[in-house]
């Protein structure tokens, strides 16, 4: 890929949790990889961050130690280790004994939320983010801008509040997951006494690495124009909706686009038979692959509906059952759940599979490359969301002809449109949406979709290619964040933690 240098080119630290292929199935980890490429594209000096998990390192070819850091207050160190997703974008893992050689799945808890050990790695994880912010981490380099995403990284923003020397900071907010800690859980951090003192941590007695992030960061991001009109309007959005609510005129609501190199039927290295708009018909060899690889129990006519499971979406899978118990008997369609790890979360769809033979399909440990060949298989991606549906998610299936069935929430808005029959017969429907979180309109979403499906192959054919021709490029999502960081860089805010 050419290169396309910027005039200013900033020297940028990207921190994050997850990673595209290495970390997961997660927006987040496709925002990461999708983004970092982008500005490294342009011309930045992006460096990446990481917790250096031991798949992570397994994947890399190569990985050199460049320094040890030791932790401020504490007797622990961490390594620095070096190694390049592509040979303009330097990758660096925090690696640091004990705490990322593990499994992520034993970090989640049986309810797929994160787990209070999670306190400590990650906030050993931000403090080394924060020495490196200001060159102290023994590489000599040192950022203009600090770009941290999720809860994982938030602590590093506050760490560097009083610092003199500190870059520019941006925070993105990716979902509502927002865990708090108790004050024992983060003793073992050493975290100085000012940052303690000045309560801007503390929520309800805990300790929140996100609170402190949202008071201190120079700006804050969302991942749509949506979710943060959303946020400004519903204090029940978000858990800490009101301190958002306060920051608006430092907050951005940024679509996150797709990195087409990447999601895109026409080259996907994953898939049996690359297809476009034009070539449509050729996706049912995928599906072919598919049945083979999981032994799907699929007759021709079954409606395909792909449903994925994370440790975002855990109050999903009783919806989706209650889903199988009102479809009528011989409805012909099958539900295939991709979950990235097992968990009891699941539990009410294994009981509905073994109610339901031949209705539902569940296959947890669905790897990233299988990910792509059920996207690339299936009919309809099913989105139903309790919190917020995944846009990334809903951006892939338009991209390889597989319309969502997805209840109707900001953060979708400007993404995906009704299938009414006005719609279908101006030819700009794209999906099925429905608007509120309960078993009745889920079926009715469904119901039409199944109706739809049932036509004429040429109607369905012609609303997923409909779907294809959106375009969400992430260089567009880069554009606007390059702004942000100006803006950032521009408009520091003071906050004193004394």
């Amino acid at each position: 890929m050419n290169r396309v240098l910027t005039p200013n080119p900033y020297r940028i630290l990207f921190a994050s949790h997850a990673i595209q292929s290495l970390g997961g199935l997660s927006d987040l980890a496709a925002f990461t990889s999708a983004m970092t490429t982008a500005l490294s594209t342009m011309g930045h000096d992006v460096r990446l961050i990481l917790p250096a998990y031991s798949a992570l390192l397994s994947a890399l070819d190569s990985v050199t130690q460049i320094s040890t850091i030791k932790l401020p207050g504490t007797h622990r160190g961490a390594r620095l280790l070096q190694g390049h997703l592509s040979p303009g974008l330097p990758l660096y893992l925090v690696d640091i004994p004990g705490q990322f050689d593990q499994p992520e799945s034993q970090y989640i808890d049986e309810n797929g939320r994160p787990q209070p050990k999670n306190a400590l790695r990650f906030g050993l994880f931000s403090r080394v983010v924060a020495l490196m912010a200001i060159n102290q981490a023994g590489i000599n380099w040192q950022p203009e801008l600090l770009h941290c995403n999720g809860w994982e990284t938030a602590l590093a923003i506050p760490l560097l509040a009083n610092e003199w020397s500190r870059p520019a900071t941006v925070y993105t907010l990716h979902e509502s997951e927002q865990p708090q800690f108790r004050g024992d859980q983060i003793s073992a951090l050493a975290l100085p006494v000012e940052l303690l003192k000045s309560g801007i941590l503390e929520r309800q007695g805990r300790i929140s690495y996100e609170k402190g992030t949202l008071l201190t960061a120079d700006v804050l991001a969302l991942t749509s124009a949506g979710f943060r009109e959303e946020i400004l309007e519903d204090q029940t959005s978000h858990p800490l909706a009101h301190l958002i609510k306060k920051r608006r005129d430092q907050l951005y609501g940024i679509p996150s686009g797709l990195d087409y190199q990447y999601w895109s039927p026409t080259t996907d290295r994953h898939i049996e038979q690359h297809y476009d708009s034009t070539s449509f018909e050729l996706k049912k060899l995928n599906r072919q692959r598919l049945v083979s690889e999981l032994s799907l129990p699929l007759n021709d006519r079954d409606m395909l509906i792909a449903y994925l499971a994370t440790s975002s979406n855990t109050d999903n899978p009783a919806l989706l059952a209650s889903l199988l118990e009102s479809l009528v008997p011989d409805a012909p369609l099958h539900i295939l759940v991709a979950a990235a790890h097992a968990g009891p979360a699941l539990q009410p769809l294994l009981d509905s599979a073994a109610s339901h033979p031949g209705r539902i399909s569940i296959h947890p440990g669905i790897t990233e490359p299988q990910w792509h060949r059920i996207l690339a298989s299936s009919d309809c991606l099913l989105l139903p969301a309790t919190r917020h549906p995944s846009a990334h998610q809903a951006q892939c299936a338009l991209s390889y002809g597989t319309v969502p069935i997805a209840q109707t929430t900001a953060s979708l808005r400007n993404t995906l449109t009704d299938a009414t029959p006005a719609n279908l017969l101006h030819g700009n429907a794209t999906a099925f949406l429905y608007d509120d979180a309960t078993l009745e309109p889920l079926n009715e979403a469904v119901s039409r979709a199944m109706a739809c499906h049932a036509k004429p192959a040429i109607w369905w054919q012609k609303l997923a290619r409909q779907g294809m021709d959106q375009s969400f490029p992430i260089t567009e999502t880069a554009a606007q964040y390059l702004e942000c960081y100006q803006a950032a860089i521009d408009h520091p805010i003071t906050y004193s933690l004394s």
